[in-house]
């Protein structure tokens, strides 16, 4: 019967048992390492989407906050036929980016030429990534501190297509700032949000699944310390319900960094200790009870050893009693048997 309840125990009772009841996690571990990896999966695919919609929202603000920049401080520019032409005699270098990922912005549609282009990169190259704007290519650059270049090239053409699905041949500033704020931009974010949602679960389950082996290996290294004899797999159970309170914050902390500057600057250690302090603690349940249960058993072993002794103590007394019979039987016979030849004589 237990185990056949311990089957119903659904999503919603896991979230539940996992954060306020520790004696519920070995009944949840009993139901196996598929159950516990469909559990963490469901629970990665939330924190997911709550990391999607704030990317999303993040990302709106970024084009609307670009749209605005490009308003106020590009110079008039026109792009045709996959090239740029803006009237301007000094390249524009953009350092204060609003944006994670990128360092500086070098804008300078003067250059066309691969081996100027190049010469350009070499002489005004930055510590970072740098994306620089010239006449008829977009080129994205990183660069450590060893002078060591990784590089991605595209051409206008290819970078507006892959973003806008339309092959878009011209167009100026202005058209470019109202196409950043129209509804246009719908087919790109639903494309963002596809995109980074598939990579963020694949990543959050991997990452989910590593974290539960490492917890693991703790809460194994507990068991023996408190010594406990547990399967390593019912203890990495375990450890997936003990991450559920810890996923949950990070849910929470998406929404407060989305509305706040607030930041915890050591989460990803209180995640980890979190965790741990779950696992730990129904570990620490485990023996409890079977403390309790082995004080049980010694008190019914206890129980049986006197009942073995009464039971020995009732035979003894029944074999006295049997001894005492038959030596009372063998002395009224010889005293009958010493009577017998005083009769013979008479």
């Amino acid at each position: 019967m237990e185990a056949e309840k311990n089957k119903n125990i659904n999503f919603f009772k896991k979230v539940w048992y996992s954060i306020t009841k520790f004696e519920k996690y070995p009944d949840m571990a009993a139901e196996g390492v598929y159950k516990a990896i469909k559990y963490i999966t469901i629970l990665m695919i939330v924190l997911s989407i709550f990391l999607t919609i704030s990317s999303l929202i993040e990302s709106k603000k970024m084009v609307t906050d670009l749209s605005q920049y490009i308003q106020d401080n590009i110079p008039d520019f026109s792009y045709q036929d996959g090239k740029v032409s803006m009237d301007i005699e000094q390249p524009i270098l953009l350092d204060n980016i609003q944006y994670n990922g990128i360092d500086y912005i070098i804008i300078n549609p003067n250059l066309e030429d691969d081996t100027d282009k190049d010469s350009y990169k070499n002489e005004n190259g930055k510590i970072g990534t740098t994306v620089y704007f010239f006449k008829n290519q977009i080129i994205l650059e990183n660069k450590n501190e060893n002078g060591e270049k990784q590089t991605q090239e595209y051409t206008y053409q290819d970078f507006i297509q892959s973003y806008t699905q339309e092959n878009i041949t011209q167009f100026n500033k202005e058209e470019l700032v109202d196409y950043l704020r129209s509804e246009k931009m719908n087919l790109f974010y639903i494309r963002y949000s596809m995109s980074i949602i598939i990579y963020l679960v694949l990543m959050n389950i991997i990452v989910g699944l590593l974290d539960s082996v490492e917890l693991a290996v703790l809460g194994w290294i507990t068991s023996l310390t408190a010594r406990i004899k547990m399967r390593f797999t019912a203890i990495f159970n375990m450890a997936i319900y003990s991450l559920t309170l810890s996923i949950l914050l990070n849910c929470i902390y998406v929404i407060i960094n989305y509305f706040t500057d607030f930041t915890i600057e050591y989460f990803s250690i209180a995640y980890i200790t979190i965790a741990y302090v779950y696992l730990a603690a129904s570990i620490f349940i485990i023996k409890d009870d079977y403390l309790k249960k082995q004080e049980i058993v010694e008190k019914i072993k206890q129980e049986q050893e006197k009942v073995r002794e009464e039971i020995k103590e009732q035979e003894r007394q029944k074999e006295e009693k049997k001894e005492k019979k038959e030596k009372e039987e063998k002395k009224e016979e010889k005293e009958n048997n010493n009577e017998e030849p005083k009769g013979s004589e008479a």
